[in-house]
């Protein structure tokens, strides 16, 4: 179970998820210099993820995209389960920062560009070595 990433036309396999951030992290951070946070985001339909850098609460520089290993149906994504209309999903979105408010920041940024988004259904908090993590999971 390997995952792919994917940077400026280059792509190496590594063998955990951990490591394939941090990779991508370090890929864009080279190219960029210093960066105050990480957009993060997880597409559970297809599981890619996508990192930017972020500076001022702006994301800046070109996407990494993490490739997963197919997803794998249970009983919970069987598509039986699925919801009648597919903007009804639930979506979760990851900002990451060295304090709670650039993290705030970045993460209302993001909110005030998003028309499509209907309702935010939760918050997650969580200390990081290097800072700190807000997970928005959102319906649009």
């Amino acid at each position: 179970m390997n995952y792919r990433v994917e940077y400026n036309g280059d792509d190496i396999d590594l063998p955990t998820l951990d490591a394939a951030l941090d990779n991508a992290k370090r890929a864009i951070a080279s190219d960029i210099g210093p960066i105050s946070g990480w957009s993060v985001e997880h597409d559970e339909s297809i599981n890619d993820w996508f990192i930017q850098g972020v500076i001022d609460g702006e994301a800046v520089g070109a996407t990494a995209v993490v490739t997963g290993p197919e997803p794998t149906l249970t009983a919970r994504n069987h598509p039986r389960h699925a919801p009648a209309l597919a903007d009804d999903l639930a979506r979760r979105r990851v900002f990451t920062g060295s304090t709670p408010a650039d993290v705030l920041a970045m993460a209302a940024n993001w909110l005030a560009g998003r028309t499509e988004v209907r309702a935010v259904d939760d918050l997650g908090w969580r200390y990081r070595t290097d800072g700190f993590e807000l997970r928005v999971y959102y319906r649009s």
